[in-house]
């Protein structure tokens, strides 16, 4: 761990010094402030990358040749390089066409030629990998101690090995990723996209849910809230059977895969992947349930603070993001001012045109380039998390890129990563409350605080219902709308009294785009909300300290087991019987500090 705090310093101010490079001339103003500038940052034009993508069929031929003369320790080390280098051109494209299409989604041919290319990337990946699953234990062995430049992957090459006994044939996994697009939930963000929600009333007029959801959500009185609420449930019901069908499918044919893998079912193939067994998450859910009665009676007498009306102009939101990011260092603090300045076109969420409807996204593959995504920033509380969450990825992003992080370790568990962007939400929270003028907004932000804390109920909620759906899945009985209806309400009642108050809450199924989007995200979203919780009390206890030990996590990439490396930075135990009843107690304090 000391090599990468020493250099920690430098790391990030190369990942500002990078960031900053290739602006355009003239700073861009109105409306243009806060939409992406692609072309500058990814490719000349879109003509340009369209030529590139053969550098992507160039590289993957190079890599399927050498990955056939694996004859010594050197053509090991440059096989891996190839790689590194295929991966992160195509990461380049992937991201510059998912952007594209996020801004206009129209521009599906984008979408359609980054399949091919992942598909080629795939293929010459699982081919190296098979090379390398066939070495001897001896031969690797000796390769370590003759070539040293192999010693940072020593990881990435264990797990290949372990994960060749859950390795099918070529040809099988080939079909594999062939087809994963049928069931991968593409269609799921033209389905709600082609929503109606029935008008919500506000002062005898009807309201459009659709264009005013903003200040529905927002609203000062509740039933105007709860009526939203049932809008836009409603506008979902109409699509019941459509969505039952996607969901259902994506879990059938994930299955199937997984099965193809060596694995009894597609959750069994995610844990295994996250380095916790199903029986964790189990345990987690369950200590969540127990203490659940204290969040619903907080929940009970608090305000729904992100329905608060207190609203933010997006330079206004900029500014106090940065100024939280200061937390973490003002280095860490630069990075994310590079990110979110408008000068250097990486954020969009300024809206108009036809946008993918996603809240918010941001990149995680450290590329050179990072950037974040908004459907529409409307200035609310809410708004402000998210782009703190997102940019606290893509900040991540930046900084394995400064410190040369391989891609094979670019990318970790879906919770670990989760729990960096839970954190940031935590530092903007921290900041707007101590900074805070005036009763209204400190009770205010307070509440946020503590919402933004408490929300491991929230996503138990979530991912209990996901460990449900998917349990059930395996059955005989099909998974049909009124099913799913059943399934949520009993696995999300024991997190939640809405299912009583708000009968329409049965279709959480539908609106939790990652059970569609990304598969088993809503499971670990529960770890990642505890641990957001642990770094931020240990970052209470000790800002400076925490400070310098978190940003190794940040910083140096996915090269090792989670709990390995949480216990190596943070001291945390992630595998430990008691961590999620340790973490409920200290939440337990920490709410009853905010409301002495």
């Amino acid at each position: 761990m000391k090599r990468y705090m020493q250099a920690l310093g430098l790391i990030i101010a190369l990942a500002v010094a990078a960031a900053a490079t290739a602006q355009p001339a003239e700073p861009p103003s109105g409306a243009d402030r806060w939409h992406f500038r692609l072309e500058p940052q990814f490719f000349a034009s879109p003509d340009a990358e369209i030529d590139a993508r053969a550098e992507v069929r160039d590289l993957a031929s190079q890599l399927t040749d050498a990955s056939a003369r694996l004859d010594t320790p050197t053509d090991l080390l440059a096989a891996l390089a190839i790689e590194d280098q295929m991966q992160r051109t195509f990461r380049r494209h992937d991201l510059y066409l998912f952007l594209r299409f996020a801004v206009d989604t129209s521009q599906t041919d984008g979408l359609e030629a980054a399949d091919e290319m992942r598909l080629l990337r795939g293929t010459a990946s699982r081919t190296l990998a098979a090379a390398i699953a066939s070495l001897s234990d001896g031969w690797l062995t000796a390769a370590m101690r003759a070539e040293p430049g192999l010693a940072r992957y020593r990881y990435n090459l264990e797990m290949i090995r372990v994960d060749a006994a859950h390795r099918p044939s070529f040809e099988t996994e080939a079909a594999i990723a062939a087809f994963a697009s049928l069931h991968s939930g593409r269609d799921y963000a033209p389905a709600v996209q082609g929503l109606v929600y029935p008008p919500v009333t506000i002062d005898g007029a009807p309201v459009d849910y659709q264009a005013e959801r903003d200040r529905i959500e927002t609203h000062p009185d509740p039933a105007i809230r709860a009526a939203g609420e049932r809008a836009f449930f409603a506008g979902y019901a109409t699509q019941r059977a459509l969505f039952a069908h996607l969901l259902s499918d994506s879990i059938t044919g994930a299955n199937v895969a997984a099965r193809l893998r060596g694995f009894d079912y597609a959750i069994d193939e995610a844990t295994a992947a996250a380095h916790l067994p199903r029986a964790n998450y189990r345990r987690l859910l369950d200590s969540v349930a127990r203490h659940a009665d204290g969040f619903k009676a907080w929940g009970a007498r608090i305000n729904d603070p992100f329905a608060s009306e207190r609203n933010w102009s997006a330079d206004e939101s900029v500014a106090a993001i940065i100024a939280s990011a200061a937390a973490l260092g003002p280095a860490y603090r630069d990075a994310f001012a590079a990110l979110l300045d408008p000068v250097n076109g990486r954020a969009d969420f300024a809206g108009s045109g036809d946008r993918l409807p996603l809240r918010g996204t941001a990149s995680v593959y450290p590329i050179g380039t990072s950037a974040i995504y908004m459907q529409h920033f409307g200035g609310t509380l809410l708004d402000l998390v998210v782009m703190a969450h997102e940019g606290g990825h893509a900040v991540q992003a930046d900084l394995m890129f400064a410190n040369q992080v391989p891609m094979v370790q670019a990318a970790g568990p879906g919770y670990f990563t989760e729990s960096f962007g839970r954190f940031q939400e935590l530092l903007l929270l921290d900041h707007l409350y101590s900074s805070a003028v005036g009763d209204a907004d400190r009770m205010l932000f307070r509440d946020a605080l503590a919402a933004r804390l408490l929300s491991v109920f929230n996503s138990a909620e979530e991912a209990a219902i996901e460990l449900a759906i998917h349990e059930a899945a395996g059955g005989s009985a099909p998974l049909t709308a009124d099913r799913l209806d059943t399934l949520t309400a009993e696995a999300g009642a024991r997190y939640s009294n809405a299912y009583g108050e708000t009968p329409e809450r049965r279709g959480l199924w539908m609106v939790a785009e990652g059970y569609y989007m990304a598969p088993m995200q809503e499971l670990n979203d529960a770890y990642a909300s505890l641990l957001a919780v642990r770094y931020y009390q240990a970052w209470r206890a000790d800002p400076q300290g925490f400070a310098t030990t978190y940003l190794t996590l940040l910083t140096r990439g996915y090269d090792a087991p989670p709990a390995e490396m949480l216990d190596d930075a943070v001291g945390l135990d992630l595998l430990a019987e008691d961590f999620a009843e340790a973490t409920l107690t200290a939440l337990d304090a920490e709410i009853a500090a905010l409301y002495p």
